[in-house]
């Protein structure tokens, strides 16, 4: 039977003997591509090129597009149903993870098949290319998902999180020195189902017992950009002072807005007369570039600012060039135009003993276009307060905050077995000022607080203690910050007075830290002075020493300090390590009453970090041991093992693969399972290492995005498929190598690949054929492949029997 091959018929075949001829001529000589089955003579036509139109039924590992973008390899069977139109079951597609809303799909679905074919629904497509094997769909962004960021959210997968830490103490004293043991045990726990997170924290020794239980039920809340507690937690808020409480909490949490929109940033805006790149640094870090079109611009996401001068500079296309200064002062207050914090709550305090009932709180701040404002009160039935505050950028000049407390406390004293109520009120105020005096110059915080006599703060509020804080009557605070060229000093002070007489408290410290080539030095010191304990004042001088030993770099580290209180005593240690997972610290201290030793060895292992130290002073020996770890399990993919500790983490999964490394994680381990540490609310990709990759694994994904909640446990599972591959020369009856072009078939009738250039055949096949089939002037012969390895980097000469 003769052929008409039509034009893009012909096009195949070519693209085909390019291919084949760019890749393989430098290995074998140039064989004839025989053309001959075009005039419809000798050799037999390719499937692929029998028919003008459809798919060639078959297995095929291909390339998916959807809408245009790469999302993956799948394996695919065509079968002789899908030779004109393809249909894709559910199975299939849900293996992607494509944004498709199923429940709008109804349209393409066909009922006898049980499979979604695209072409029912106008803008749908799946497209076959053999030649690319790739497959491209396309569907209509009406049976879409909804793109929005709730969308976008991953709360994760059933399963639980463990973090722990065990420290194993032994000391044997000398003389009358006793010897003590203890160990140390620290625990953060977390089991997530669906949108909510159960979790728990605790710490304690084997002689107190484990203390602070720390119990919370929370789901994060897109829509309020906020969290809902419920347990033990603790009061957030700008003007009044946090306290812990069992209850319920609504909380904003900032984590869940980009960095660029976190903190505080001026209002930048203006007209662009034309297209125009603006920039804008603050001194040699650029915060925002970008080219806007010609038109007023507002710049509403420019990442966190510091104290400091900010310049925008704005490059018309024209060639012309405008600068503008900010002067900005930040401070802890300060929020964006628009921004905002919130927390809402209701409980008992901790402390339970000391005050009972149930207590409401609501506190705001709002950033506004002139400054931010605040508002919090606490409602109780022996304590009200009510509070307000406001900051204020106030441009060359800095910054200003200010607050304002009142506070109605009711008091209960026993006086002859007789109950005398005593009501109190007072107010506290508060003022701050900060301003970045040049480039060098930094008032960070000026900050004068006053306490009225009969206020009191809700965190420290006892009924039964009358005038528990009315003592304290005000405190100044101030810190600056200045550079000396290379080095940085900083200074702070604080002063606290008192009523009824009581001596004032006063304070200082300094440090100095500054680099003298790879060689950093730090002086600091301090001084107290208390009322009831007199002063005390203290100074130190630290040098660290970067060293190369073994090829890695290494560190020194020696200092000495006087204390009034203690004497001098000198401190010097070094650092050193062999390679990435063993590291050791050496350490001598020599002070006025003591003389100490040590000598600390971490090991680090895949599935936990450990530590052994020993120290030698004059009064004991002692023996420490440490292990620290995490231990992760999930609905499906069982238990995963990290010596890495964070909140939020996926468990990578390849089934039954070992050994495998994600984003610099630790190797799967028997289950195919890793702990992958991540950002909570930040778009974070999951990518496997392919290095350790066996031969015959064949990945259909590499690479996953997800966004997920705080604490939330993300489970991936890479999705591969084994396949031979087979590096062969196939050669006819003759022992000569057949004809580039030359279609190759395995004994199921699945397509093996084309001959190329010097009869070589690059063969991925799904399962090991018993043999491969090729016809050639219509007789057919058999390749035996029996014997030959799949995976070798060498090529075997297979001749046709």
């Amino acid at each position: 039977m003769k052929y008409t091959l039509k034009n893009r018929q012909i096009k195949k075949i070519i693209f085909f003997a390019i291919i084949n001829f760019v890749f393989f001529k430098p290995l074998y000589a140039q064989s004839e591509l025989d053309f001959s089955f075009v005039q419809g003579q000798g050799t037999q036509i390719p499937d692929v090129l029998k028919q003008s139109s459809g798919n060639v039924p078959g297995q095929y590992l291909i390339d998916v597009f959807f809408n245009g973008q790469k999302t993956g390899r799948q394996a695919l069977t065509i079968t002789t149903d899908d030779k004109e139109t393809l249909c894709l079951s559910s199975s299939w597609l849900t293996q992607l993870n494509l944004p498709i809303n199923f429940e709008k799909m109804n349209a393409t679905f066909n009922i006898t098949r049980q499979c979604y074919d695209f072409s029912r629904i106008k803008g749908g497509k799946i497209t076959f290319d053999y030649g690319q094997q790739s497959l491209k769909l396309n569907l209509p962004q009406i049976v879409l998902l909804n793109g929005t960021q709730q969308k976008d959210w991953d709360y994760g997968t059933p399963g639980f999180r463990l973090n722990y830490a065990i420290n194993g103490n032994k000391s044997f004293g000398y003389g009358s020195i006793p010897d003590t043991e203890n160990i140390y045990g620290n625990i953060d726990f977390n089991a997530n189902y669906g949108l909510w997170v159960l979790s728990a924290k605790t710490s304690g020794t084997d002689n107190d017992g484990f203390t602070s239980p720390d119990l919370t039920l929370s789901t994060a809340i897109q829509s309020v950009r906020g969290d809902l507690t419920i347990g033990k937690s603790f009061s957030h808020s700008t003007i009044l002072p946090d306290f812990s409480f069992y209850g319920v909490s609504l909380r904003s949490n900032s984590a869940m807005v980009p960095w660029s929109a976190r903190g505080y940033a001026p209002i930048i805006d203006g007209v662009l007369n034309g297209n125009s790149r603006i920039t804008v640094k603050q001194g040699s870090y650029v915060l925002y570039s970008k080219t806007l079109p010609a038109g007023p611009y507002s710049l509403t996401d420019i990442s966190p600012v510091s104290n400091g001068d900010i310049t925008v500079t704005v490059e018309n296309d024209n060639g012309t060039i405008s600068t503008r200064t900010y002067p900005v002062t930040a401070m802890p207050t300060l929020l964006r135009d628009d921004d905002f914090n919130y927390n809402f709550a209701t409980g008992i305090r901790e402390n339970s003993s000391q005050i009972e009932g149930i207590f409401g709180l609501a506190s705001l701040d709002y950033g506004l276009d002139f400054g931010t404002v605040n508002v919090a009160s606490i409602i109780h039935r022996q304590y009200q307060s009510i509070g307000s505050g406001i900051t204020l950028p106030i441009g060359d000049f800095g910054a200003i905050s200010t607050s304002l407390n009142m506070a109605w406390s009711h008091y209960e004293d026993t006086v002859q077995q007789s109950f005398l109520k005593k009501n109190q009120k007072g107010i506290s105020a508060i003022f701050q000022y900060a301003k970045d005096f040049g480039q060098d110059t930094n008032l960070q915080l000026l900050t004068y607080r006053y306490t009225g006599r009969g206020y009191n703060d809700f965190s420290s509020f006892n009924p039964q203690n009358i005038h528990s804080d009315g003592d304290k009557h005000s405190r100044y605070e101030a810190i600056v910050t200045q550079r000396l060229e290379s080095a940085y000093l900083n200074i702070s002070g604080w002063a606290q007075n008192y009523r009824n007489g009581k001596n004032r408290d006063i304070g200082a410290s300094l440090s100095l830290s500054t680099t003298v080539g790879n060689i950093s030095l730090g002086l600091g010191g301090s001084y107290t002075k208390s009322g009831s304990t007199g002063s005390q004042y203290n100074t130190s001088l630290s040098v660290s020493i970067p060293f190369d030993l073994w090829g890695r770099n290494q560190f020194s580290n020696s200092s000495v300090s006087y204390d009034s209180l203690y004497g001098t005593s000198f401190n010097s240690g070094i650092s050193f390590s062999i390679n990435d997972d063993i590291n050791h610290n050496l350490n001598v201290n020599v002070g006025k009453n003591e003389r100490t030793a040590s000598l600390y060895t971490g090991v680090r292992f895949d599935a936990v970090q450990t530590g052994l130290s020993i120290s030698q002073s004059e009064q004991s020996t002692a023996l420490s041991a440490s292990i620290s770890g995490s231990v992760a399990g999930a609905k499906g993919v069982g238990f995963a093992y990290s010596r890495q500790q964070n909140d939020t983490i996926a468990i990578a999964h390849i089934n039954e693969l070992d050994d495998i490394n994600f984003n610099g994680s630790s190797p799967t381990n028997i289950w195919g399972n890793t702990i992958v540490p991540l950002s909570s609310y930040q778009r974070n990709d999951i990518t496997i290492d392919t290095n350790n990759i066996p031969e015959n694994v064949e990945l259909l994904n590499s690479t996953y995005q997800v966004v997920p909640t705080n604490k939330a446990i993300i489970v991936r599972d890479y999705k591969y498929i084994n396949v031979s591959r087979y590096l062969l020369r196939v050669l006819n009856k003759q022992g000569k190598p057949f004809n580039m072009g030359t279609q190759v078939k395995t004994n199921e009738g699945t397509d093996a690949g084309f001959v190329a250039s010097g009869g070589i055949l690059v063969a991925t096949l799904l399962s090991t054929p018993k043999f491969l089939e090729v016809k050639e002037d219509n007789l057919v012969c058999r390749l035996n492949i029996t014997g030959i390895n799949p995976g070798s980097n060498y090529v075997t000469d297979v001749r046709c029997q």
